[in-house]
Order: structure tokens, then C-alpha cells, then sequence
């Protein structure tokens, strides 16, 4: 007797309902599918988005640091590519630069004082709120 038992209880055991295990694997499946992300990562994105109005090319852009050097016994302010030697054509270039990056002073390291002061009066006559001097490197 004790022998039909333990085979009754195998044959129990022994049968699962598979039906049920497939359809809950189904069910999860499903589940991650719907919910998982395929969008791609920000940082992932191509950086030359398409606007409506063609945008802006990066050559369009010029940066808002000014360079101040001598040659010679003249000082030099340039901003980008455009180069001027007085306050007054240093005013009228930054009036054409938008406002909101603010604008850097950076100077070799044996240019005079006055004409940094000259720079960050020029600035400041042109309407930038941020202003920033960076001194020269005397290691170059």
C-alpha cells in the first residue's frame, strides 16, 4: 500500500499545468515590451538639429573674448577675426554682439593695465552685464 502512495503522489507531483506557466510568460513579455524605451539617450542625439528657419551655422558664430596683445608699442584688442587699436571701434564691435554670454578680457601678459581697463570700460559702455578678465600666462 505504501507503495501506491508514493507512485500517486509522483504521478501529482510530476504533472504540472503548463498552460498556465505559458501564459503568465506570454503576459511578462508583453508587459516589457509595452514598457520598455526605444527612444534614443539625449546625449545620443546628433548635435545639428533642423529648425524651421535654417538655423545658425557654427561659422556665424564669433566668440565674445576679447584678446588684448601689443605689437610693438600699439595695443591690439581682437575679437574673433576683426582687430582694433582704440576704445572707440572696440565699443562698436561689441555693440553688435548679443549681451546675454557676457564677454571675457584676456591679455598677454605684458600688455599695460590702462588697456585692460580700457577693455572692460568698453564692455561695460556697450551694455554687458558680465565681465570677466582673465590675466595672461607669463609661461608662454
Amino acid at each position: 500500500m505504501t507503495l501506491n502512495r508514493t507512485r500517486r503522489r509522483r504521478s501529482q507531483l510530476g504533472a504540472l499545468p503548463l498552460t498556465s506557466m505559458i501564459d503568465v510568460v506570454f503576459l511578462l513579455l508583453v508587459f516589457f515590451l509595452v514598457t520598455a524605451d526605444f527612444a534614443k539617450k539625449e546625449n545620443k542625439l546628433p548635435a545639428a538639429l533642423q529648425t524651421e528657419g535654417g538655423g545658425v551655422s557654427s561659422s556665424d558664430l564669433q566668440p565674445q573674448i576679447i584678446q588684448i596683445s601689443l605689437e610693438g608699442e600699439q595695443v591690439i584688442y581682437t575679437i574673433g577675426q576683426v582687430r582694433c587699436s582704440d576704445r572707440v571701434s572696440l565699443e562698436s564691435v561689441l555693440n553688435q554682439l548679443p549681451r546675454d554670454p557676457g564677454v571675457a578680457i584676456k591679455s598677454a601678459p605684458d600688455v599695460p593695465i590702462q588697456a585692460v581697463a580700457t577693455a572692460l570700460q568698453a564692455a561695460r559702455n556697450a551694455g554687458f552685464a558680465r565681465r570677466s578678465y582673465v590675466p595672461g600666462d607669463s609661461s608662454n
